[in-house]
This record gives structure tokens, sequence and C-alpha cells, in this order.
């Protein structure tokens, strides 16, 4: 009972915890006028067949069934499938509030509303919203208005929405697949997910303030200085909304100096303005990608004030502003061979894309872009958490990536996630929210309001790099696909002349309507050619297999693990033809902490300790059948079988804590390996672009991702546990300047950065049975500018190695002796290495350090591969899933998310496990 106690505590904290989290920092930046007031809170919630609730705005509606106890956790078994309670009947939430002032316009602002919805003031329908990714603006009628008003919003799911709303809601390889739909799609949960509020307008609103921010020198191939560069332009668009007609001054301020008015005369209704001020190199300084330099960011200020009353001395009483946020850098999409010259001298007056590959610059650096496909951190919007989001993003940086994409089957994201990127310096490769399954476009007003909001809104952020039309939709013209070209990216090219458009992710790129050096828009129409160079690339996926579920086969499609590697010895750099890999990944669970949590005890396992599903349709199988794993997406079985060996059904169906640890140990590191020597066999090729699918999980699954589940309720870390592979990527697969080696002997050093590198390569062997460690050769490195500088080395001493009974080190070091990288390499597949036992321990600091963190030594009696710490306390690891040898102290740290670290907790949940225990 007192366990069962401390565990209800626990989750009604960590349920406390979310819910605090999503009430901050989740707000749009503001349609602006002279008073703005929230009506985000408590709301009331009822439903058709008489049952009543309290609600919450923003939020949606099987969060608050839950926060009423009406329902438990979503997530839970499988509970999601219980859909009658939100689907059977329609809810209507609803608040009340005051008249405006007199002599104000009142404007009622929805930043977002999910699903079909009809929005009704004192009983006079007044909008009927469709579009998630819409904000609805509405002039109220001053003959509607009471001095109280009931606001009310109808949900029916009779109403159809032409799929404009998250595509992955309800179900994708990743996520819960639902049982309700919505004109063919999949649906979940409803609601008024982000903020309602009114503004109350004497004279004029302003609804956008958006920013080009263009550099005003020559195209670049070496990386600019500050304050010996061309300058910045910056081009502010103000739209504006007036109740009636009227004049007045608008003035642009800046942090970096300028300032510009202008007198300015409107109508009635909505208006848009342009104020231009520059940025010269001696004001500013450039913003950078994390890793190649800092990312200073500048505020600027939009203010209106009306003319004066000409028949008074009075001044003028109104006065709206709205301020955005800025970084000076010029980004480019390089399709051409920009080495040579003449190239750059004939592409400057011609458009469209050039074959010769796929990368980007930022201010003339060539960047290796390396990172992750990020998915929406939730399926309930009420649960989301604008510092999990900004925790992500952190996460993103201390994993070595710099760059995540914005997938098309989401949504759009909050304002925090991209404050992240452009705090610390994450570029954004950003789908607009098309994507299969009933969600493609239609060219109406709708989505074409949609779309100018959402580039609107986002446009003022220096990490947003590219704007694409959507994801996996190979646009042809003249062809269904055609629409993304001649309306969505049309539309986005309008609004935003400053970042490099693409057709969808992958292309082949555009026959018109982009510059060819950088592929900015050039104001001709935008058309995509019929065929082309592969330059950009999806897959190949290590998808699961072995078990019947709604995702994968339930055959067993065994694969070769890779390893060693197979080096190439082909020549790379960006004046040779490259590609650009933009999604490839391989299956994973997640750890026990994270997945027990959502499974009864009894279930605690990888085939659930239940009969097998009859699960048929392919891709997206029906499964019937009580089996709860067979609803986690993809199985683990395959990628077990490769790297541990084949087991049988009953080892997968075998319950309880220890062996559920141990399928899930085994499964997270396979999947870490699986992608480790993916990385490193395409870093060894002409790759410029590593995009892995996926970065983050939506739910506790079989999914794809290398961070955990985000949300902080029962099991889950704020912004999400690292898995092994996240790890990985920290230590070696993500670092600009690494090696690795593989078969016959070969290894190969990479300069991936845009700086030359000086330093050594020192390569070692580790004896398993003793630990003894031995050097196998050394060489120094001499590595001109990157990204894709590669040299390759022969080790005949590597090549003689037993893979069966060392593993190898690649040390790469600086020209002062620091370590850059270090790459723990096994030759072989666990299940063939000769493992002596080991004794794994830990001794925990009793005091955080000054800054936070929270040291640990971890120890070993014999040499212990692969040792990983878990813990429920929110936080990382400096490092993990790392190598202990035999008698070796190894010192890491415990970082904290969202504040300082939960000592108690760390102490208590805290554990460790090693490869050894777990073959």
């Amino acid at each position: 009972l007192c366990q069962l106690m401390v565990l209800l505590g626990r989750i009604l904290l960590g349920l406390a915890l979310a819910h605090r989290c999503a009430a901050a920092g989740l707000r749009d930046n503001p349609v602006e006028g002279d008073v703005v007031t929230y009506l985000d809170g408590a709301w009331k919630a009822e439903s058709s067949n008489g049952l009543r609730m309290d609600g919450r705005v923003p939020g949606d509606l099987i969060t608050d069934l839950q926060n009423n106890q009406l329902i438990g956790d979503p997530i839970f078994a499988d509970n999601w499938l219980n859909s009658s309670l939100w689907d059977a009947h329609n809810w209507t939430y609803s608040t009340t509030l005051g008249p405006p002032p007199q002599g104000y316009t009142r404007l009622l602002v929805f930043d977002g509303i999910k699903m079909g919805a009809r929005v009704v003031l004192n009983g006079a329908e007044i909008m009927t919203a469709t579009d998630q990714f819409l904000r609805y603006t509405i002039s109220l009628d001053p003959s509607l208005l009471h001095p109280t008003n009931l606001l009310q919003v109808e949900f029916d799911s009779q109403i159809g929405v032409d799929g404009r709303f998250m595509a992955c809601t309800g179900g994708w390889d990743w996520a819960p697949y639902s049982n309700t739909f919505n004109q063919g799609a999949h649906t979940l949960s409803k609601g008024i997910w982000k903020s309602v509020y009114t503004v109350d307008v004497a004279e004029l609103a302003i609804s956008h303030v958006t920013s080009q921010v263009k550099y005003k020198g020559d195209y670049s191939t070496t990386m600019l200085v500050d304050g010996q560069h061309a300058g910045f332009s910056v081009a502010a668009r103000v739209h504006t909304w007036a109740p009636a007609a009227g004049a007045g001054t608008l003035t642009l301020t800046t942090d970096w100096g300028p300032t510009t008015s202008q007198h300015v005369s409107f109508g009635a209704g909505e208006s848009t303005f342009l104020l231009e001020v520059d940025a010269a190199a001696t004001q500013i300084k450039l913003w950078w990608p994390t890793g190649v330099g800092n990312q200073p960011l500048y505020n600027f200020t939009v203010s209106w004030s009306p003319d004066k009353d000409m028949d008074t001395a009075n001044p003028p009483t109104s006065r709206v502003s709205a301020t955005r946020r800025v970084g000076f850098r010029y980004s480019a999409l390089v399709t051409g061979n920009d080495t040579d010259a003449g190239y750059v001298a004939r592409a400057a007056g011609e458009q469209g894309t050039e074959s010769h590959g796929m990368f980007f610059r930022v201010n003339g650096a060539a960047v290796w872009t390396r990172g992750a496909n990020m998915i929406p951190m939730e399926e309930f919007e009420g649960r989301m958490s604008a510092e999990a989001h900004t925790q992500l993003v952190r996460s993103a940086v201390d994993g070595g990536m710099n760059m995540l994409r914005v997938w098309g089957g989401g949504m759009f994201l909050p304002d925090a996630w991209y404050d992240a990127c452009d705090e610390l310096g994450i570029l954004v490769y950003h789908d607009m929210q098309y994507a299969q399954s009933g969600h493609a476009p239609i060219n109406g007003t709708e989505q074409r309001r949609e779309l100018t909001h959402q580039i609107r809104r986002l446009s003022a952020h220096p990490s947003i790099i590219i704007w694409d039309g959507c994801n996996e939709c190979q646009v042809v013209m003249n062809t269904s696909t055609g629409i993304y070209a001649t309306f969505v990216m049309t539309v986005v090219a309008k609004e935003d002349q400053s970042r490099a458009v693409w057709p969808s992710c992958p292309a082949i790129g555009w026959t018109t309507g982009v510059h060819k050096l950088d592929s900015l828009p050039n104001g001709e129409p935008l058309t995509t050619p019929k065929s082309g160079a592969k330059i950009e690339t999806h897959g190949p996926y290590q998808h699961g297999s072995g078990f019947p579920a709604v995702n994968g086969g339930a055959k067993l499609d065994p694969f070769d693990p890779n390893l060693p590697i197979t080096v190439s010895k082909a020549p790379t750099g960006i004046g040779l033809e490259n590609v650009y890999a933009s999604e490839f990944g391989a299956v994973v669970m997640s750890s026990f902490e994270s997945m027990s949590a959502t499974l009864p005890p009894e279930h605690w396992a990888l085939h659930s300790g239940q009969p097998d599903d009859k699960c048929t349709g392919g891709f997206q199988s029906k499964c019937t059948g009580p089996n709860l794993m067979s609803q986690r997406n993809y199985p683990c079985d395959s990628l077990i079988d490769a790297y541990f060996g084949t087991k049988n059904s009953s080892w997968y169906n075998t319950t309880g804590e220890a062996a559920f640890k141990k399928q899930l140990y085994q499964c997270m590191l396979s999947q870490a390996l699986n992608m480790k020597s993916n990385i490193e066999s395409r870093r060894a090729q002409n790759q410029l672009g590593c995009l892995v699918w996926q970065y983050n999980e939506i739910w506790p699954t079989g999914g794809w991702g290398s961070i955990e589940y985000g949300t902080p309720v029962s099991g889950q870390v704020l912004g999400g546990r690292w898995k092994p592979l996240q790890y990985f990527y920290r230590r070696s697969v993500f670092k600009e300047i690494m090696a690795a080696c593989g078969a016959e002997g070969l290894c190969y050093a990479k300069n991936d950065s845009p700086l030359p590198f000086k330093g050594w390569l020192t390569l070692w062997a580790v004896e398993f049975g003793t630990g003894i460690q031995t050097q196998l050769g050394l060489e120094e490195l001499d590595m001109d500018r990157g990204a894709g500088v590669t040299k390759v080395f022969q080790f005949q001493h590597l090549a003689a190695l037993n893979a069966n009974k060392s593993m190898v080190l690649a040390s790469i070091t600086s020209m002062d002796n620091q370590v850059i990288s270090t790459n723990e390499i096994v030759l072989a597949p666990p299940y063939f290495l000769d493992l002596p036992p080991a004794e794994v321990s830990l001794s925990i600091a009793r005091l955080p350090n000054p800054d936070g963190t929270v040291n640990i030594i971890v120890s070993s009696d014999r040499t212990a591969l692969y040792v990983t710490l878990t813990t429920r306390a929110h936080g990382r690891f400096s490092d993990n899933a790392f190598l202990v040898r035999q008698g070796q102290a190894v010192n890491v740290s415990f970082v904290g998310f969202g504040g300082g670290v939960d000592m108690g907790l760390l102490r208590e949940s805290l554990r460790v496990e090693h490869l050894q225990q777990n073959l």
C-alpha cells in the first residue's frame, strides 16, 4: 500500500509538472491592439448527452477528461481505443466575457482550434473553424454584445475539415492508431489548442509584422567576417486591420541603431505597409549555426500612433506596437559546384536547380548539416509544454546536431521551439504541413490563409533556412502533385523571398522560380522538371519485423548488421557530386522506465506475455486480439536477432521487470549500433546532409527516435530521456571531426568543419579479457576546411585484430592535445564477442557541483561494454553506453533538465546495466 501511495504521488506530481509547463510559454505573438485580454484558463465543457466537466484553454478534450478523472491515462494499455466518450458525442466549451470599452471595436481571436467547431456568441453563430493551423480573427458585431457575453465553441465531428489537422493525429508508424475518423483520416483528440483573446481597437491593430533579412553582398564561398562584409537590408512588412479609415505614423526602431518612420493612410479592413532599414557590418554580429559561431539576436519594434485631432490640442492617445527578433545570416541551398568560379559566374544569371548535389552554406561557410526529423511531442495538445520543447532543442545541440527538420505530417510548432533554435543555433528545414492519408492541399481561401499566417508568424526566425512543400509528395507539374508548386510554394515564396524554397522533401529541385546559386525565390513561376538527378534521398529504413503488430511484418525479415563497416575509398568534397540524406532510420523501443509506465506489469514484455494478435493490411495493419504490444507500432525482434542472436518467441514473451529490462536494453543498443554503422558508412561517402528518421518519440512505443517521449508524466523525463543512440551522436557519430574504422584494416578521418584542422588520429585496441589497451597506429592529420574532407588510412595491425576478443578506439586530438572525438568501435555484433563476466558499481557524489551537475564514478572489476545508466530524474548523463576497462574508474556527470537535480530521486532510481549481463 505504501509503495502504491508513493507511485500515485509521483504520477500526480508528474501531471502537475506537465500542466505547469503547458501553461507557460506557448502563446503566439498576438494581434496587437489598444487592449489585449486573454481568455485562457478555466472554461466549462459539456457533452451533447449532458456530461459536464471543467475544461482548460489552451488544451484538448481527452486531457480534460483525464484531468477530471473521467478516463485514465489515454496512452496506458490501449485506453485511447475507448473512444466513445470523446467521439460519440459533441462537446461544447464555454466561457464569458465583458463588453469592450466605449468607442472601441472588439476583435475575437482564436490562435488555434483543432477539428471542426462552430463559434457561438450569445446564441448567434459567428464562425466555423475547420483548420488547426489557421488563426481565426472575428470582428464582433456590436449588436451581439451585452454586459455579460456567453462564448461557446461547439465541436461537431460531422464538420468536415479537409485534413487540415495534424496528419499523425490518430496514428503513424510511431504513433497510436485510433478507431475514429474525419473524412477518412484518423482523428483522436480535439480542442481549443492555442490561446483565445480579445483585442480592443480604437483605430488600428497590428496583425502581423514580418521581416525579410537579406544580404547585400555577392554570393560568397568563403566565410563572412564580422565588420568586413556588405551588410544586410531589413524589410519589415506591417499587416494591419482597422475598423474605419484613418491615418497616422508607423515607426520602426532597432537594437542595432537605425530608425525610420512613415506617415500612412488606410481604409477599413486590412492593409499592408513596408518599412525598410539597413544593418551595416559594423552595427551587427553575424548569426551562425551551433559549432561555427555565436547566435546574436536583435529586436526591432514597429509602433503606430494616430494623427493628432486637429480640433484640439490633445496628442494622440492610441499607440500600438509589436516587437520581433532577428538574426543576421545569409543562407544558401547549393545544388551546383560553387567551387568552380566559372559556374558561379554563369549561375548568377540563371534560375532553377543544378544536379551536382545538395548542401547548405551559411554566411559563406559550407555546413555539413546533421541532425534528425522532428515530429510533434504530443498527440494531446493539453499536455504540451514549452519547457519540454526548449529542452528538446537543447538536447539536439548537446547531442552534436545542428539541424532539425519539421516534418510535414505534424504541426507548426510552438514559438518556444523556434525561439530555442534561434538562441542555440539549430538550423531548421521546414515542411509545410501536408502529408499522405487525407492531408493533401486544396487551392482555396482557407488554406491560402493558413500558409500566409504561418509564414508571417515564423518569418523572423533566423534558424529557419528552407521552406518546402510537403513530406514525400514528389512534385510533378500537370499532375495532382503540381499543386505544391503552383499553389503551396507559390504562396510561401510570395510571402518570403529571404529563404530557400524547395518543392518537397525529398526533391530533385526546380526548373524555374529560384535563383540558381542560393535557391531563393526570384519572382518567376515555380516549376519542377519531369526527371533529374537524385540529389536528396529518403531511406533506407530498418523496419522491425518478426511479430504481428500494426506496423512491420509478422514474418522475421533478417538483415546484415553491417559490422564491421565497409570504408569507401572514393574521393569526397563539395566540388564533387554529392547527396543529401534527409531521412533514414531504424526502429527502437524506449527504456523500461518509459515503457513500463504505460503497461500493466503482467504485460512487461516485448510480446506482452499474451497470445499473438492476428494482424492484416500491410503497412498500417488492423490487429484483432488483446495483445497490447501489437498496438505499439513496430516490433524489435529483427534488430535484436541481428545483433544478439536468434531468439525464440518464448524469450520475447517472458514477462517481468528483469526480462523486460533485458529485452529493451538489447533493442535500444541494436538500434544504436545499426545507426552508428549506417552513419559512419555514409560519412565515408560524399553525403553532405545527414538527417536521421526520427528525433523524438510521441509516446513510449516501437518508434524510431533517439529521444524518448518528453512530456513529464509518469515514467518520462522533461524533453525526453536520451537513448543510447543520442549518446553515440554526442561522442563521435555527429562530431564534425571524427574517425571510424571498418573491414580490411581501413579507417578514415573526417573533417566536416568549415575550418581547416591539424591534429592526430590515434588507434587503440582494447582486449576484452584483460582490459589492456594497445596502440595500433598514429597518423598526423592536416586537413583542409570542410565540409566533406576525408582521409583514408590502412592499419595492418587493425586488419590482424581478432574482432571477437578486442575492440577499437579511434581518437582525434588537436595539436594542443585536446580530445576532439573518441569512437568506440566493435568489429562484430555483440553476440559474437567473447566477453568476461563483469560487476559494475556506481558512486554518486553527496552534493551537486557549483554548476548543478552531479558527479558519478563508474567502475568495473572486469572490462564491461556499453555500460548504461538510467534514472527517473529529469536530465541526461555527460556520457553513456560506454566502455569501462578492467580496474578503470570513469567519471560522468548528471546534467539536470528544467532546473536543479532532484538528488533524492537520482539516488533512489539510478541503475546501471551493461552488455555482459544482457547477453
